[in-house]
């Protein structure tokens, strides 16, 4: 069921980080075939990974879903696992594009003195989530993050409701963006506005199937979507 309008002025704005913010699919197809050329397995293309991406797999689980004969053994596929994230901390370093207009984006909502927080999959901690942002350019407009080893991911909601603890919000004062079938689907089950934007790992069709508030093709409609809403929460 589509989300209805909230009467709550929006103070915050949560976003998912990779195929929302970042363009990280190219490398992470890079990092994940040089994992498994080691165990003489065929490279998949870029679509295929994306495919099992947007159903929120992770790592461990594509492997298993991709080779289950090669990577029943638990040895041999927390091998290949580490491999892969080796590999793609040293793309990284070559460097992961922004998405779009994100960092124009992050400087408005922050002008406007809206909250800004990020919720990933990914599995940093500390410091190191933080260095992350930082090398994208992007730390300084992020006020909170949280992490797949911070709280149980997405579907589930608990990311999103710790995310709101800490930037000090109601989910009624939020809305959630994302790329990802999933990313709408855990909004919903933290009771906040779901915006998806068609910029990641799954088409238009199947995000507008989950029920969000609405679909966007880029972050670069955000402003004008939020003031939209602010406005009509301001008149009734």
């Amino acid at each position: 069921m589509e989300q209805k309008v909230r009467s709550n002025r929006i103070k915050g704005v949560i976003f998912d980080l990779d195929g929302t913010l970042i363009d990280s699919l190219e490398t992470y197809t890079r990092a994940f075939n040089q994992g498994i050329e080691a165990f003489g397995l065929k490279a998949i293309s870029k679509e295929k990974l994306a495919t099992f991406l947007s159903t929120a797999k992770g790592l461990e689980e594509i492997l298993l879903e991709a080779f289950p004969d090669v990577f029943e053994d638990e040895e041999l596929r927390r091998t290949c696992m580490e491999k892969i994230r080796k590999a793609y901390l040293e793309l990284e370093k070559e460097g992961i594009p922004l998405l779009g207009d994100v960092k124009e984006v992050l400087f408005l909502l922050k002008k406007k003195g809206l909250k800004v927080g990020i919720v990933t999959a990914r599995t940093t901690t500390g410091e190191m989530k933080w260095l992350e942002l930082r090398r994208l350019g992007i730390a300084d407009y992020i006020d909170s993050m949280v992490t797949g080893a911070e709280a149980a991911r997405k579907p589930a909601p608990d990311s999103i409701v710790k995310c709101l603890a800490e930037l000090g919000l109601s989910p009624e004062e939020v809305v959630f963006v994302g790329d990802a079938r999933t990313d709408v689907i855990a909004a919903k089950r933290a009771n906040v506005t779901a915006i998806a934007v068609s910029t990641g790992v799954a088409n238009r069709e199947s995000l507008l199937a989950e029920g969000p508030f609405t679909v966007v093709d880029s972050l670069s409609q955000l402003m004008n979507l939020i003031e939209e809403m602010n406005r009509k929460s301001a008149v009734e």
